[in-house]
């Protein structure tokens, strides 16, 4: 603990003259070099011909020598043939492939910056993404054509071999092609640590979805911090989608820089998920809730052979007492880790030590202590001051260079969210314990976790409330045992509409968004609880829906 600065108490990471919470783990040492780009530095340890990435469907592969190559082959090609330059917006709309990982680093290295897609969403969700990052181009899948139908934007198709039905784009470009560029075709860019990489939206603190611009630095310093919990020589299965900020730090670059071979999932299937494991005999699987849930109580896991699996990792939500007891009955030889970050933090939070059996009675339910270089404070929102070991605030966490560069085009949102003094405010309400554990135990921000999806009550409302039998509403997260979190729609009609049902409510609401997003439950009620400068009161809505489903 000599890392910790003077004054600090060795047991909980905490320091009274400060108030702020260090991290017990030893500094890692994170690139400095200015002009160091989040390519370069994945691709810099050589691990040759070891399997870096392989399609679990079909076994195709490419080793870290051929990724480095197709990376390079297809940035010649997208300058080249399709004119992206540096700053110009690239968006990404996948399901996980082999692909996804070559774009994201091809497009990266030329200093263009990429917006990732989930590809549920609707048409005109991505229009509306796509206007607001300002998208030059956009890279899809023939089965995902349909939903960019009508852009004047370049598109590229991957996948099927490339299959380009002509009809459906007037600028279509296969994937196959540009990676016959000659690489004396690729120029050389400046590209800084401070340029953004990456904007992922996430609906931040408050509001609507917001854009995080997301750095190289911010990958960089988040890759290393992870990796240095991590063990070498693993196969990493990922089932968690690229396009999330869990699964593309965590699930895919740290595997990338460490030399491990990631076997992808094109998405989370159970039974596809423990056949490969078995096939590829996995042995790390980062997970969420509903998927743990999965392994707990469903019988069909026991036909397969799972004793290659050491560890998992879960985060996102904490995991029931319940379902983590199954599970370790069921998986003695398996490490169950949890932790805790966010898309504006590049990932990077705490995290369970890779020794620390998660139900043991002190830190149950615990999202883990604080990764390397982290340091935390727990603040009343009453009083904005800073709080000791077991008090609960919110949490406000910083980082060397893994806190978002700020939200897109919006300032505001963005001095909301990151001080002046470098502090992501999470809008969690936490604590931090004796020996420095943190615990999650509610949600300031008024944001619904369904699954690692966030969905605003805010956005569900504006929809409701456009129909015409609607006359006043409230979303509010309802606890469900696999996703976590389900959407649920307290609404007041209007006179006259009582057709307006449960069923009608979610089925008007299911046509106009991505299926994460869909209202799961309805109740009907006379007027909604609001403060008195018109604010709904969730919480009281929370409580009265959870006691009724208890009577």
């Amino acid at each position: 603990m000599g890392h910790l600065p003077e004054g600090t108490d060795p047991q909980s990471g905490y320091r009274s003259s400060d108030r702020i919470y260090y991290s017990k783990r030893p500094p890692v040492r994170i690139p400095q070099a200015s002009g160091l780009d989040v390519t370069s530095f994945l691709l810099a340890p050589q691990f040759g011909d070891k399997k870096a990435i392989v399609d679990a469907p079909t076994g195709r592969c490419l080793t870290f020598s051929q990724l480095e190559r197709d990376v390079r082959m297809l940035a010649a090609g997208l300058y080249r043939d399709l004119g992206v330059r540096q700053y110009d917006v690239v968006m990404l709309l996948s399901s996980n492939c082999i692909e996804f990982l070559v774009v994201f680093l091809a497009v990266l290295s030329l200093g263009a910056v990429v917006t990732t897609m989930n590809p549920v969403n609707t048409a005109a969700e991505i229009r509306k993404q796509m206007q607001d990052s300002g998208t030059k181009f956009i890279f899809t899948t023939a089965t995902l054509l349909e939903k960019v139908a009508g852009t004047d934007k370049p598109v590229v198709v991957f996948g099927n071999d490339d299959v380009v039905p002509g009809s459906r784009s007037n600028a279509t470009h296969r994937f196959s092609e540009l990676l016959r560029a000659d690489l004396n075709d690729l120029p050389r860019v400046h590209v800084t640590q401070d340029s953004t990489a990456a904007l992922l939206y996430s609906s931040g603190t408050t509001g609507t979805s917001k854009g995080v611009t997301i750095t190289h630095r911010n990958i960089i310093s988040a890759t290393c911090m992870i990796s240095s919990l991590l063990l070498p020589d693993q196969i990493l299965l990922l089932v968690l989608p690229m396009f999330h900020i869990f699964g593309l730090v965590f699930g895919t670059f740290c595997p990338i820089f460490m030399g491990m071979t990631m076997i992808v999932l094109p998405r989370y299937d159970l039974v596809k998920m423990l056949t490969a494991i078995q096939t590829y005999r996995a042995t790390y699987l980062p997970l969420v809730p509903p998927i743990v849930v999965s392994l707990a109580k469903q019988d069909l896991v026991l036909k397969y052979d799972l004793s290659s699996l050491k560890h998992t990792y879960c985060a996102a939500a904490p995991l029931g007492k319940e379902t983590v007891d199954a599970c370790v009955e069921r998986f003695p030889n398996v490490k169950f880790q949890q932790g805790y970050g966010l898309t504006e933090s590049t990932c990077s939070g705490t995290t369970s030590p890779s020794d620390d059996i998660v139900d043991m009675a002190a830190h149950f339910g615990s999202a883990g202590t604080l990764n390397p270089n982290m340091e935390a404070m727990v603040v009343d929102p009453a009083t904005n001051q800073p709080m000791p070991p077991t008090k609960q605030g919110e949490l406000w966490i910083r980082g060397p260079s893994c806190i978002m560069k700020g939200y897109h085009n919006n300032p505001k949102a963005t001095s909301e969210t990151v001080d002046k003094d470098g502090w992501l405010h999470t809008g969690d309400l936490v604590l931090i314990d004796r020996d420095g554990y943190l615990f999650v135990l509610d949600r300031l921000k008024e944001l619904i976790k369904y699954n690692t999806n966030q969905v605003t009550p805010a956005e569900l409302e504006a929809l409701l409330l456009s129909h015409p039998a609607v006359l006043d509403c409230a979303v509010i997260p309802y606890p469900d045992e696999r996703a976590g979190q389900i959407p649920m729609a307290y609404i007041v009609r209007v006179p006259g509409h009582e057709y307006f049902n449960e069923g009608e409510v979610m089925r008007w609401v299911k046509k106009q968004v991505a299926p994460y997003k869909k209202v799961r439950k309805v109740s009907f009620i006379n007027a909604i609880p609001k403060s008195a400068a018109g604010k709904i009161l969730r919480r009281e809505l929370v409580q009265l829906a959870t006691t009724k489903s208890r009577l």
